[in-house]
């Protein structure tokens, strides 16, 4: 009976020949980082340990936003944005961010602070950074920052947010908007209501006329006015 069973072939029991690995897949950069700060020492170290913490990625340094111009205001880019004491992140804050908007409207930025006061973290978020990073915090947390935030989440510090849900709120100064407008957007508003047109305000701050529009947006978006007579009309008790 056995001897009526057809014969294997001996090919038909070998093992399969080994399936030969893929090519290695090449390593995808992430968004190119850009580093901007007035102290050539801050954007050197910077630099060189970030590219040290495995985000792969290309780093450029300039000493203002005014230097940076950008080849492409499509691309993506993050911009980690520094600024030493308090002055200095107010101007961050009031002006280099809406700069950097106008260059680079989907950029991702990123403001790195020795001041962690949490009104000004606050006030980070809300002219549309991305991020607020503490120069108290370690390399390693910084580079998670930027990870978080290349990823399309928004990063700030856990302490700043329980000290600004600790403080009182602030008393009313010269009507409602006051505490959720920077001074550079209260200027924008007060030539604004003078009936200017962008290019006379943009010229009379001594600012492009894409920031003007930039400010003018964020200032819409804050009050909830729909367009630049609504604006004049719901901020009138600022300069009462």
């Amino acid at each position: 009976m056995l001897d009526r069973l057809p014969r294997l072939r001996n090919d038909a029991v070998r093992p399969e020949a080994p399936i030969a690995a893929p090519a290695a897949m090449p390593r995808t950069s992430t968004i190119p980082v850009l580093i901007i700060s007035a102290a050539t020492l801050i954007r050197d170290c910077l630099a060189r340990c970030l590219a040290d913490s495995e985000l792969n990625c290309t780093m450029n340094g300039y000493t203002s936003v005014d230097e940076w111009r950008p080849a492409d205001p499509t691309a993506s880019v993050t911009v980690l944005l520094c600024a030493t004491g308090d002055g200095a992140t107010e101007r961050a804050i009031c002006d280099d961010i809406a700069k950097l908007q106008a260059k680079v409207p989907d950029c991702q930025i990123i403001v790195l602070s020795d001041t962690e006061n949490p009104a000004l973290v606050r006030r980070t978020l809300e002219q549309g950074a991305h991020g607020f990073v503490g120069m108290t915090f370690n390399l390693d947390m910084a580079a998670a920052a930027i990870r978080l935030v290349q990823a399309g989440e928004r990063f700030v510090p856990v302490s700043s947010l329980l000290a600004a849900q600790a403080a009182p709120m602030p008393a009313a100064d010269k009507g409602p908007f006051r505490q959720i407008l920077t001074q550079r957007q209260i200027d924008v508003i007060d030539r604004l209501r003078r009936g200017e047109s962008n290019k006379i305000i943009a010229h009379k701050l001594e600012m492009s006329e894409s920031t003007v529009k930039i400010h003018i947006r964020n200032v819409m978006r804050k009050i909830k006015a729909r367009n630049r007579t609504e604006v004049a009309i719901l901020t009138k008790d600022l300069f009462d």
